[in-house]
Formats: C-alpha cells, structure tokens, sequence
C-alpha cells in the first residue's frame, strides 16, 4: 500500500510542478515538452515567411504583400525591394522580427474603428466628383491596399504667383509602411544566446534600413525548480526616438530563435499592433486633406 500511495503521490507532484511552469517558450531539454514553433528553417528568412509556421500557426501573408511590393511612381523612394534582398541574401546575416498576419489586422482593425467614431471614414455620399481612382478606392474600411494605392494631389494657387510658379501637394501613405517595415529588421545574428550577454537592463539597440534605432531586451523567465532556465524572454522596444525608457513602446516576443540560412527569426506575439500604434497616427486623415 505504501508503495502505490508513494507512486500516485510522484505522479500528483509532477503533475502540479508542469502546472506551474511557464512552457509557452520552454526549452525541450529542461521541460520534455515537445517545441511549439520551428527551431530550424532550412531556407532563407524570406523562405520561412513564404511557408509560415504551422506549429505555432501563423502566416505571414501581410509581411510578403509589403515586400513584394514596388511601385517606380511613388513620390517618394521606398526600400520594401531592398529589404526584401536582404531577407534572401545568403551572403549575410540577418535578424527579422515577423508580425505575424493578426498583428496587420489588429492595426487596421484599430484604425477603422478610429475613423469610424470621428466620423473620418469615406463614404460614397462624401467623396468629392472629380475623385481620382485611388481615392475612390479608399471609400469603406482602409486595407494594406487602400493605403498603397492612395493618390491625392492639390493644388496650391496663388494669386501674386503665374501659374507656372504654383505648386502641387501630393499625398501618399507608402513611406510611412515601409519605414515601419524597415525597422523590423537588421543586420547580424542577434540570437538569445547573444543577446544573454548584453545588459538587460540596457537591451541590445538595433537599426534597420533607415536610421531608427530599436531595442532587444532578453531575459530568462523563472521556471519551477529550474532557477533562472525558465522560458526565453525577449521584449521588442520602439525607442521613439528617445532615451528615455518610459516612453518607449514595447511588445513581447512569442517564438525565439528560429535559425535560417541566412540568420534568425523571432516571431512576435498575435497580438502585436503592427507599427506600435502608429497606424493610427499617420492614417487617420486619408481622404480628408486639405
């Protein structure tokens, strides 16, 4: 009797200990929990964006749409073309923070819903008659698409001025996606083990394409009965242009350290606002300048 009340006891115990780890990130060889996401792509960063992640269930069809994206007219230069080269340059080192698809939606989400209680949304009854097909095309809820195809010029008269000396305002909404997009990666392989040895109080300061620095925070979470190899921790920073670290913006990374054959992944968490709430900030007044 004593042994079977020894063994259901064992088996109470460990049921419990599981309970109370935290195994969302957890590595295989402390917790014998199978991993959730992919550990190794065989493949470029831009690869493992094409194929997704069917073990933690996310696609990336968002991220392809930007980088796949060009656009020779555009009033001003875009990098989408260039990033997307850099994610499948074998030749470097790369480290990408992937928004999965629900980061895109939640942004656009916000930012309807924004323009639908300020009354901002366009509607057929309020867009001008000499619209141009952008413009009508933004009627309804914006989309990644709306927001690329966005056109709008004006004319600025003045009447001490001849025509010839008047200017044109040209209102497009794609700088702002790509500098968002850029920033997501940079360049050299900034993996949990390196980041384990930079300060975490400091984190790692990281830029991408643009110069607008980011930062990697890295810890590891406390596990019961494993003191400090509990799950990988890394939290994202939007500095803000700023030191000052209460004004930074953070979002928590959901999967680390997924290797490619040209650098690693982390894959933020379903929640993430694309941008870090600045959908909002540089959308909001589409179709409404003057």
């Amino acid at each position: 009797m004593n042994k079977k009340l020894l063994a259901i006891a064992c088996s109470w115990g460990a049921l419990l200990l599981s309970s109370c780890m935290d195994t969302s990130v957890m590595e295989s060889d402390i917790s014998g929990i199978p991993p959730i996401g992919i550990a190794h792509y065989d493949g470029t960063i831009y690869d493992y964006l094409q194929n997704g992640d069917p073990l933690l269930g996310v696609t990336y069809d968002s991220l392809l749409y930007l980088l796949d994206y060009s656009d020779e007219n555009s009033s001003v230069p875009l990098k989408f073309a260039d990033l997307k080269t850099c994610l499948q340059d074998e030749e470097k080192q790369y480290t990408f923070i992937a928004a999965p698809d629900s980061c895109f939606r939640f942004a656009l989400k916000s930012l309807n819903n924004f323009r639908r209680l300020n009354k901002l949304t366009i509607t057929e009854e309020n867009i001008s008659a000499d619209a141009t097909e952008a413009e009508k095309n933004a009627i309804g809820d914006m989309t990644l698409k709306k927001l690329l195809d966005y056109r709008k010029e004006i004319e600025r008269t003045d009447d001490k001025k001849p025509a010839e000396e008047w200017t044109t305002d040209i209102y497009e909404y794609k700088a702002p996606l790509d500098s968002m997009l850029c920033r997501y990666m940079t360049q050299g392989l900034y993996d949990t083990e390196m980041l384990s040895r930079v300060s975490s109080a400091e984190g790692q300061i990281i830029q991408g394409l643009y110069s607008y620095r980011m930062n990697l925070m890295y810890k590891r979470l406390p596990a019961s009965g494993f003191v400090g190899n509990g799950s990988k921790d890394i939290t994202f920073y939007d500095m803000r242009n700023t030191l000052e670290k209460t004004r930074w913006e953070s979002t928590k990374v959901l999967w680390t350290d997924v290797y490619t054959t040209n650098g690693v992944i982390h894959v933020l968490v379903p929640q993430h606002e694309f941008g870090f709430g600045n959908f909002i900030h540089y959308f909001r007044n589409i179709g409404h300048e003057e």
